[in-house]
């Protein structure tokens, strides 16, 4: 039983995060990312959906820097902004070429840095 249990658990975390909202998919991630309080999300969230990506964060980020690269180092997206709390920020992505892109985003010393392909 401890084993249906653990086999459980683990498949319930591994597949975690390629959970849809709406029309959104989680986009994996690493971060590093300094909690203000327990009650914070710990680091703002991404999505992927067919024409954008968002972040989203439960908090208003002032100078925030979103980039998108590719695999080979090359920007294709750069801006510094705010996102207001509790919103999707989107950026388009209907002008990438297909292929596999990191999806940046830092504000001073805190980072978020996700994979995605198109």
């Amino acid at each position: 039983m401890r084993t249906l249990i653990f086999y459980f658990v683990s498949l319930f975390f591994c597949i975690g995060n390629v959970y849809a909202e709406g029309d959104k998919k989680v986009i994996p991630k690493n971060n590093k990312w300094e909690e203000t309080n327990d009650r914070d999300i710990s680091c703002p969230q991404l999505y992927q959906s067919e024409s954008s990506v968002y972040v989203y964060y439960e908090k208003q980020l002032d100078n925030v820097t979103i980039g998108i690269t590719d695999m080979q180092g090359n920007t294709w997206h750069y801006e510094v902004t705010t996102i207001p709390a509790c919103t999707y920020y989107a950026v388009s992505i209907e002008s990438l070429p297909e292929g596999a892109y990191y999806l940046c985003v830092y504000q001073g010393s805190n980072y978020v840095i996700g994979t995605f392909t198109k």
